[in-house]
């Protein structure tokens, strides 16, 4: 990269560059080599001087502080000239080489180095003294250029209605963060035996798991299991719920701070309760929308909610489930796992209302809880309008009597200063916390008494009664007098609904019970009470929270999920019962304060206008789509779309455990015995990452993926090796750029991306391979020289030709090669194979083996590998003695371009003589 940037630079020995130990040594032995020489010649494309022209003035102090900071990951500002390149740096002979090129492209006027000396100089220091001989002690003056990210802009999010879809999806193949290396992961027991048995399991692949009765007050990792008891009824399953939320209470202040792991376990069959099971389970399910509310409050720690059908497994194939999913399933917070091995992902799809005739008439009783005031109100308006039926309204406040004269004050401070001056004038003390309740209930009243008359307004009837919906007593008492007046009921709206935001550690036990009963006991009670009652369409007013969890609203997300799931039992239980839970997004008079309003707005999330959500819920109840239980309303139900703290900040971690038993291709991939890993696996855990991060979104391509440090595995045929990958969004909407890192589990980065991610997928355009003037590769042997790889890794089958501007050859992939052990995203057989043929033309084009230091861009054309043998054609040129970059394009068996790799980087290999 130095003789690059700095093309006058005399050429340096790679020999010497190999026993310099610093930068300073290096830049000292290439300011000996200019001191050898005379300038550089001038530009062949700028006009010829009558004298020699000098190198351009550089800073190569600030320069190769620069450039190693690109190529070694470490932050410029820990950098100092006097480190010293392998002891405080790690910098080997090749990442110097690629170094001094990188150096050389931002400094074209460096003359050429002696990588002789080079190889003797062992700090930065040395190095930049070296390299100003060289230029004669020129000053600084140029500051090397930055270049900006390019990142997508996104417009607004559009409303719409999105049902839920449950589908089959493959595991990542990477592994939660959290489950191996030093801590212990405690496993719940569940009074089934599962948790000893998943504690074995875990502990035989490499995980240091312990079943416990009690999770240890500073436990930083814990599998949940009291969702997989077979709790006998209704009951038994809220108490689950509370348990739960207690446990994730107890660990948020750790987790949230440091990190950690919360793993839940329960069984409501499988697909996310879309699929016949115990009914009563369905109230086990409010523990998925904790899992998905902590993952947005806890941005350090991993979370994953799993759906487990128990079926008729013994519990040893049970805990192989887990134990699958834990390692292999990535970072997928919510999965099924069905009993026959299938596992799911749920995800909501837009889809267009199809409304057709009314399922309710002027003849129907419709009771709706919550349904005085607020948003249920106007929805209930335009279904009386809609319907002419009749009304039973449910409310926790009393109808008050509204004095006449008060009806003038029509606002909350004109009513307060009424209701004061009244009480003086009868020598009457009030607090203005009395007298604030006083007039909220007038209000409230008054609000109940005009919702009544614009239903009646309609044509319909309407009443409403003051009555708790957790009081069963009260409910008999009010659904016996409406049926006696209007006839049996045939209809329920579950509107009712109160909020006590807060964070899941500063969460009560009074708040939770207020949030959780109203919603959760009173379904019980209303459709208790209705056992009798000829339904004819129930319908849950749920929230988008449940879908999605939201910071903050851990308990209103539980209550509203249980809604969800047991709408899907009561659908499966009444034959010809319309059966609807409607996740509702944020309304426009909603419980949303200002603040909320302008974040929501900020993230382009639609508030619904009251007009527009009562036309949705009309829509909803006539009769149309009845298979489609569970819908969000609004905008798209995104995570990032609810977070209080911007996407932005979020991370997302993963790990990989390498070993002959779970990577045995790799023992193909060994230099001078040691197993290394390729760069196009880091590639394609890269693309997992990707595709994981943001599932909504399609991967356009792998771009700026750069080697700063290679892997060598230490302990390949033992335990293994532990690598984490971690992605990070830089940008939000509709299209992202996400950084992503791999590194040692002691934080060396070893690698580093960046993935675009785009909306809609962009295939490779289909172009023809480039015909290159190829000559016969003739009859030599493949591998066995500078191509090092063995067994699964010589997938070339054969060479088409080799020449001075590029390669072809007919490669193996994954399918041919027999790479079976994951669930590939890219062909990384084949990938490697392109980099196979690099090798063999860098050999002949440049003299001598060379490494891939970087990959520019790499883009797939499918979501798998192709089958049958793969093109490959290779674009090269040298840049340098020393620095190589290809383009490589692949068609399958078929003719059809299904990758591009361009602009692969590879460096000339010091420690092996030139062929």
């Amino acid at each position: 990269a130095v003789q690059e940037q700095a093309p006058g630079l005399p050429e340096v020995d790679p020999g010497k560059m190999a026993a310099l130990t610093t930068l300073g040594q290096i830049v000292t032995y290439m300011q000996d080599l200019m001191g050898d020489q005379p300038a550089p010649a001038p530009a062949a494309t700028m006009p010829a001087p009558p004298v020699a022209v000098a190198a351009p003035a550089v800073d190569l102090h600030a320069l190769m502080l620069d450039v190693v900071a690109q190529k070694t990951g470490y932050p410029a500002e820990m950098l100092s000239l006097d480190m010293n390149l392998e002891g405080d740096l790690g910098i080997d002979s090749i990442k110097r080489v690629e170094i001094l090129a990188a150096v050389q492209e931002q400094a074209p006027g460096l003359p050429e180095v002696d990588p002789g000396k080079m190889a003797a100089l062992t700090t930065l220091g040395q190095i930049v003294t070296y390299m100003q001989d060289l230029m004669g002690g020129q000053p600084a003056t140029t500051p090397p250029a930055s270049i900006a990210a390019d990142i997508a802009s996104t417009p607004p999010e559009n409303m719409g209605r999105y049902a839920l879809v449950v589908e089959p999806k493959a595991a990542i193949g990477l592994a939660q963060p959290g489950l191996l290396g030093e801590g212990t992961v405690y496993i719940t027991r569940a009074d089934t035996g599962l948790a000893d048995a998943l504690a074995t399991t875990l502990t035989q692949r490499g995980v240091n798991a312990a079943a416990v009765d009690t999770v240890p007050a500073d436990a930083k990792a814990v599998v949940f299991l009291g969702g997989m008891r077979d709790v006998a009824d209704v009951d038994a399953a809220i108490a689950v719920q509370r348990e739960v939320f207690g446990l994730a209470r107890s660990l948020a202040p750790e987790l949230s701070e440091n990190g950690g792991l919360f793993v839940t376990v329960s069984d409501t069959g499988g697909a996310f309760g879309t699929t016949a099971f115990a009914a009563h389970r369905a109230y086990l399910a409010g523990t998925t929308a904790l899992v998905k509310t902590a993952a947005q409050e806890w941005t350090r720690a991993s979370l994953k909610a799993i759906d487990l059908e128990t079926g008729d497994r013994p519990l040893d194939t049970l805990a192989t489930a887990i134990a699958d999913e834990l390692l292999l399933g990535g970072g997928d917070i919510e999965v099924g796992l069905k009993a026959d091995g299938t596992r799911l992902s749920a995800r909501s799809v837009k889809v267009d209302v199809a409304p057709t005739a009314d399922k309710l008439t002027k003849t129907d009783v419709v009771v709706v809880s919550g349904g005085g005031r607020g948003v249920t109100a106007a929805c209930v308006i335009a279904l009386a309008a809609d319907t002419q039926a009749q009304f039973l309204l449910l409310g926790r406040s009393a109808l008050l009597d509204d004095p006449a004269d008060l009806h003038t004050a029509t606002t909350d401070a004109a009513l307060k200063r009424a209701l004061l001056d009244k009480a003086k004038a009868a020598g009457q003390k009030v607090s203005p916390a009395a007298l604030g309740a006083q007039v909220k209930a007038l209000l409230a009243s008054r609000e109940v008494r005009s919702t009544l008359a614009a239903i009646e307004a309609t044509g319909a009837k309407a009443r409403y009664r003051s009555a708790s919906v957790t009081d069963p007593a009260a409910i008999e008492k009010v659904f016996a007098e409406v049926r006696n007046d209007w006839g049996p009921i045939t209809a329920l709206i579950h509107g009712a609904g109160v909020i006590a935001d807060r964070k899941i550690a500063e969460q009560t036990d009074e708040q939770f019970d207020l949030v959780f009963n109203t919603k959760i006991e009173g379904l019980r009670v209303l459709l208790g009470a209705l056992t009798a009652d000829p339904l004819k369409v129930i319908a849950n007013f749920s929230s988008v929270s449940a879908r999605c969890g939201n910071n903050g609203q851990s308990t209103y997300a539980m209550a509203n999920e249980i809604l969800n799931k047991v709408a899907w039992a009561e659908s499966r239980a009444r034959d010809g019962v319309l059966v609807k839970s409607l996740g509702w997004g944020p309304w426009e008079g909603g419980m949303v304060n200002p603040q909320l309003r302008a974040h929501f707005k900020k993230l382009g999330v639609p508030m619904i206008p009251l007009n527009v959500g009562a036309k949705m819920l009309v829509d909803e109840l006539s009769g149309a789509q009845a298979a489609q239980v569970e819908v969000v309303l609004g905008g798209e139900p995104r995570p990032e779309a609810l977070l209080v703290v911007g996407s932005e900040s979020r991370t997302l971690m993963m790990e990989v455990q390498l070993s002959q038993e779970t990577h045995s291709y790799l023992s193909g991939h060994a230099i001078n015995g040691q197993v290394v890993v390729p760069v196009v696996l880091a590639a394609e855990w890269f693309s997992r990452m990707a595709h994981a991060f943001r599932p909504d979104l399609h991967l356009q391509a792998i771009k700026n993926l750069k080697v700063l440090t290679g892997i060598k595995l230490q302990d390949f045929t033992g335990g293994g090796d532990r690598l984490v990958l971690s992605c990070t969004q830089l940008s939000n909407g509709h299209g992202v750029l996400l950084a992503l890192e791999l590194k040692s589990p002691t934080g060396t980065i070893h690698y580093r991306a960046q993935a675009q991610m785009v909306t809609e997928a962009n295939p490779v355009s289909q172009n023809a391979a480039p015909k290159l003037a190829l000559n016969d590769w003739g009859g030599a042997p493949i591998y066995g020289d500078v191509l090092f790889h063995e067994d699964q890794f010589q997938v070339i089958e054969s060479l088409s030709g080799i020449g001075e501007k590029g390669i072809s050859g007919t490669l193996n992939g994954v399918e041919n090669a027999e790479w079976r052990w994951e669930n590939w995203s890219t062909d990384v057989a084949a990938m490697d194979g392109g980099l196979q043929l690099i090798l063999l033309w860098a050999r002949s084009a440049m003299g001598g083996p060379v490494l891939p230091m970087s990959i520019g861009e790499l883009r797939m054309n499918t979501t798998m590998p192709p089958k049958g043998k793969i093109k490959c054609v290779a674009s090269c040129r040298g840049t340098s003695k020393t620095r190589g970059v290809a383009d490589l394009v692949f068609h399958s068996e078929s003719g059809e371009l299904f990758a591009e790799i361009k602009a692969v980087e590879v460096i000339l290999r010091p420690d092996t003589p030139k062929a």
